[in-house]
This record gives C-alpha cells, structure tokens and sequence, in this order.
C-alpha cells in the first residue's frame, strides 16, 4: 500500500512539482523501510543497519543533522522507480518473446552454448534483471551436476554484468543520474551499448569453453524478436526526457508504464488485470532494495554536506586526478570493494558524492559511464550482489563457489580495456 502511494505521488509531482509533497514522500518512506525491515534478510539487515550506524556518526561527529531528511526525501522517488521496473516485468512475463528465448536457451548445443548464453541473458535480462536467472534454472532441470549448474551461472552472469553499461531500467543508472542529471540518456545509452557489446566480444573471444560462431549467430537470430520490444520500451523513455527536459528516473516512471500497456493491448492472451495483480504483488517485495537504496542515498547526502569539513576536498584538489586515473580509481574501486561484499550502492554512492564535489578533467558522462561499468562488473564478483544471490538460490549453490577465477579475470580484464577506450574517449572530448 504504502509503495504504491509513493508511486502514485511521485508521477503527480512529476507533473506538479509541488513543494509540499516532497515531506509527506519521505514520511512515507520512512515508514515503508521501517515496516519492511523485520522481513529483510539478515545480509539486508545488517548492510542497512550499518549503512543508518555511519550517516548516524557523521551527522553526529560533523553537525550535519540537517541532510538527513533532505537525503531522504531524495531517495523516496526510488519506491516509484522499482515499482514501474516491477511493472515492466509483470509485461514481459506475458510477452511470446519471453517463451521463445526459454526455447532457445532449451536448444543450445550444451557444448557451444556459452555465446548464446551470454547474448541471451544480455538481453532478457535488461527488462527481467535476475528473473533472467529463473528462465535458465529450470531448463537445466533438477537433477543437472552441481560442475554444469555453476558454469552455465557463471556464464550468464557476464551477459548480465554489461547490462548496467547502459540500460535505463537499472538501479545503477536510477543512482548516477540523481548525482550527474545533466548527462542526456541517449548519450549514456549510445555509449554504454558500444561498450555492452566490446564486454560481450571479450567474454565470447577469452572465456567461451567452446566457442562456436554457429551458435552466436542462431543465438543472435533467435533473440531478434526479443531485442525489439526492449528498444521500443528504452525509446520511450529517451523521447520523453528529450522532449520534456525531464530526469531520466522521472521519464522512466512517467512515460514506461506506456509501452507496458501497449504490448498488452498487442497480444490476444493479454491480460491487463492480471498484470496489475502480479505488479501489486511484486510491489510488496520491493522492500530489499528500497531499504538499501533509501539507507545509502540518505547516508550520501550526508557524506555530501560533511565533506567540506573532513579535509578530503583539499586533498583531491592538491592531488589533481588526472582524468584517466579518475576512470581506474572509479571502476576498479568498485570491482576490488565488490571482492570484499561490499555493495555496488555503497561503494558508488562514496565515489559519485566524491568525484561530483571535486573539479577533474572527466566529462560528467565519462565520469556516469566509468560508474556504470564498475557498478555492472562488480556484480560478477560480490558475494553481496543482487545477481550472485538470486544465483545461488535459483541454481542450489552457495554463493560462495559462484565467485570464479574465470570471472574476476574476466572483470578486471574488461575494466582495464573499457577504462582505457573511456580515458581516450576524454581526451578526444576535451
């Protein structure tokens, strides 16, 4: 109930951009992460316990008492965001497309089916994120040995790590447009794409166990009629933030719910009630990510407002990053916190709040895409993602062994390549 009235409140402000709802957001906010947290797990416990602990000691420490409600009221437009993404999802369930890409996965090659794999969950996993996961589980059945359970996982996630480079359906993008809104997402999502496609082209050519062109190319025919509705929903919401100068999250919450109705309308076994029905109640599991998201985003506006006073601004302007090293420390950061669990949200939130505060020589769309790259590749290797836990559960393998050496190379080698094409990709723009 109290996820959907944020949602419904967030689109009025979108179009009213009344003041006075901005509190009465955030008082619900609060509440929906307070009535949510003795049902989260004990991991999303403990990172939002902590998370609430550090802004508590730094707006102590600092007299920064102030940002609080003012971090909160800049996250309560995230329960919106979540529950349009649980939307989309809800759509694509019912979508033929998605019971063609579960016939394709059925019939890969078991021994030349890595590109297709990486490919497939590329795709499907833009609009389904980790559902992408429930669609490969059961195709490998029960009984599959634990050795083929974990290398088709381990697979499939590097189809999901490049999804972040560029999708507008990601909580990643959700984070770094709040700190960069100027960046236009047709920018960012061209970019990202090129990119998306190079960290498939370095999974395919240094990590398939058996590569096979065959199956790339049956893969690629297969998945065409699934890349379709993908880039008519993303459209929607690029021509809708070009057209209205709105932030990419308010676009998205105001102009997707559009293409989700649409496609329903489409087909004859549509269901619009049903939809819905599965919408309220993806809603209600939205507690997980909107505690970590409210937490990190409140404990970033006080970073924010504490920064000034901790020294750390001086000593970056006597640094002077230059732009290339910004890149690296940026991505790998991200890769090498994400070794040690610590979350994509927190690690990306410390550096967007640092490097958004401090002049460097990077592009603010340089600097958002160095973000989404770290964001995505870390989510191969963090025993703390989103992605390696679904994992876990949905293949029956702790989530310990998903983390492989094939994996961490295949991260850092990407990062050190894509980092590069970035800072090149600066100096040009310069």
């Amino acid at each position: 109930m109290i996820a959907g009235a944020l949602w419904a409140l967030a689109v009025v402000r979108i179009i009213f951009p009344v003041s006075y709802l901005s509190p009465v957001m955030a008082g619900l906010l609060v509440c929906f992460v307070l009535g949510a947290i003795p049902r989260l797990s004990r991991h999303t416990q403990v990172l939002c316990g902590a998370l609430a602990l550090v802004t508590i000691a730094l707006a102590w420490f600092y007299g920064q008492w102030s940002a609080i409600p003012t971090g909160v009221q800049k996250a309560a437009i995230f329960p919106a965001f979540l529950s349009t993404i649980v939307l989309l999802r809800a759509t694509a369930d019912q979508r033929p497309e998605i019971a063609d890409a579960r016939q394709m996965f059925s019939a890969l090659d078991p021994t030349k089916r890595d590109s297709g794999i990486v490919v497939g969950t590329h795709l499907i996993g833009a609009i389904l994120q980790v559902g992408v996961f429930a669609i490969l589980a059961p195709i490998l059945g029960r009984d599959a040995p634990v050795q083929e359970r974990r290398e088709v996982f381990t697979v499939a996630i590097r189809g999901m790590a490049t999804v972040p480079f560029w999708s507008p359906f990601i909580v990643g993008m959700a984070v770094a447009s709040q700190y960069l809104p100027m960046v236009p997402l047709w920018q960012i999502m061209s970019l990202g794409l090129c990119l998306a496609a190079l960290g498939i082209a370095i999974s395919i050519l240094f990590f398939d166990r058996s590569p096979g062109q065959n199956t790339l190319i049956r893969a690629l025919k297969s998945l065409v009629p699934v890349a379709f509705p993908i880039f008519v929903a993303a459209l929607f919401v690029v021509g809708t933030a070009a057209a209205t100068g709105l932030s990419t999250l308010q676009a998205l919450i105001l102009s997707l719910p559009i293409p989700c109705l649409l496609a329903l309308f489409q087909i004859r076994s549509g269901s619009i009630p049903g939809a819905l029905r599965q919408t309220a109640a993806g809603i209600g599991r939205i507690g997980p990510e909107t505690s970590i998201l409210a937490c990190s985003t409140t404990l970033g506006a006080v970073f924010e407002a504490a920064l000034p006073h901790m020294g750390l601004l001086t000593w970056f302007n006597m640094l002077a990053l230059p732009a290339a090293a910004v890149i690296f420390i940026v991505i790998l950061a991200m890769n090498i916190a994400g070794l040690f669990g610590v979350h994509a949200i927190v690690t990306g939130t410390f550096l967007l709040v640092i490097f958004t505060s401090v002049p460097t020589a990077l592009s603010d769309l340089i600097l958002m895409q160095s973000l989404l790259v770290g964001w995505g590749l870390c989510n191969i290797i963090s025993i703390g993602s989103l992605s390696v836990a679904t994992g876990a559960a949905m293949f029956q393998i702790p989530p310990t062994d998903l983390i492989t050496r094939a994996n961490i190379a295949y991260v850092f080698l990407t990062a050190i390549i894509v980092g590069a094409i970035l800072a090149s990709l600066n100096a040009l723009m310069a």
